[in-house]
C-alpha cells in the first residue's frame, strides 16, 4: 500500500509541476486553456503534496492513496466541463 501511495503521490507532484511550468509559459505542451492548466497545477501539486505529507508525517498510506486519487477524479470533472463549455472552430 505504501508503494502505491508513493507512486501516485510522486506522479501527482510531477504532473503538477509540468502544469505549473505550462501555466507560467516555460513549457508549451498543454493542449488546454490557461485556466484549466492552472486548475490542474493547483490540484495535482496540492493533493500530491498532501499525499506525501500523509505518508511521511502521519504514516497513513490508506488516506494518502485516497487523497492522491482525488486530483484524478477532479481533473476528469474539470476536463468534462471544459469540453462541454468550450467553443471549437
Amino acid at each position: 500500500m505504501k508503494l502505491l501511495a508513493w507512486l501516485i503521490s510522486l506522479v501527482n507532484v510531477y504532473l503538477g509541476m509540468r502544469c505549473l511550468l505550462n501555466a507560467v509559459h516555460v513549457l508549451h505542451t498543454s493542449k488546454y486553456s490557461q485556466t484549466t492548466t492552472v486548475i490542474f497545477a493547483v490540484l495535482f501539486l496540492g493533493l500530491g503534496a498532501a499525499g506525501v505529507y500523509f505518508l511521511l508525517a502521519r504514516n497513513d498510506p490508506k488516506h494518502a492513496v485516497l487523497i492522491s486519487l482525488g486530483p484524478w477524479v477532479l481533473a476528469l470533472v474539470v476536463l468534462f466541463i471544459t469540453m462541454v463549455t468550450s467553443r471549437y472552430p
